[in-house]
């Protein structure tokens, strides 16, 4: 579920596959682009104040895990999932786009800048991975890991725990005064009720390396 400061919720079949996002504002676009494990309720504190300066903020629901529509035929390699991005702003006929990017979405909006830069104006990048550090410190183990059968079920069980989600390979270091009960559940119930999800987060985290 998304937060209702997000705006209006839709969908845009691409080629890649369906990807929700919500829509706010008018004017010049901003697309957002959020990291792992989140989805748009990243930005549910940010849009409401960028759409009422007058912007048209979009903010999709990328396939990293906390998304709810599964997307089994995509190429789901970072350079695949900037490819898809990149396939959002073609499929709405984005110009001239403010791209603001967090976390993994960080390295994904930097492979889609050397990728796919026709639609792009400017970029605002928060906190994010970048050069060699993606994934970072102490995430790195992680490409490894989700080989390991059955990993990813585990992981989105524990994760239902109060204090696993405390912990800092969790989500312990990623917000000062801690994650509201709500928008945890919409990140982590996708992959904790879905093979299909996991198995796109998977195939994600798996092709992640720092080349």
């Amino acid at each position: 579920m998304h937060d209702t400061a997000l705006g209006t919720g839709r969908t845009v079949d691409l080629p890649s596959g369906r990807v929700a996002y919500t829509e706010r504002g008018s004017g010049p676009p901003v697309v957002f682009v959020h990291g792992l494990l989140v989805n748009a309720n990243l930005w549910r504190k940010v849009v409401p104040t960028v759409a009422d300066a007058g912007f048209r903020c979009l903010a999709p629901d990328w396939p990293l895990g906390a998304h709810r529509v599964p997307v089994p035929d995509a190429d789901l390699t970072p350079s695949g999932v900037a490819a898809l991005i990149a396939e959002f702003l073609d499929a709405l006929d984005l110009t001239d786009v403010t791209v603001v990017a967090n976390d993994t979405g960080g390295a994904l909006t930097q492979i889609l800048m050397a990728d796919h830069p026709e639609r792009i104006g400017r970029v605002v990048f928060t906190p994010c991975d970048a050069f060699e550090v993606f994934l970072p410190q102490p995430f790195t183990a992680l490409p490894r890991l989700v080989r390991l059968p059955g990993s990813l079920w585990l992981g989105s069980r524990l994760l239902r725990l109060p204090v696993v989600q405390r912990l800092p390979f969790a989500f312990g270091w990623l917000a000062k005064r801690g994650i509201p009960a709500e928008i945890l559940d919409s990140y982590l119930r996708p992959a904790h009720e879905s093979a299909r999800i996991r198995q796109d987060a998977k195939r994600f985290i798996a092709g992640i390396h720092h080349r």
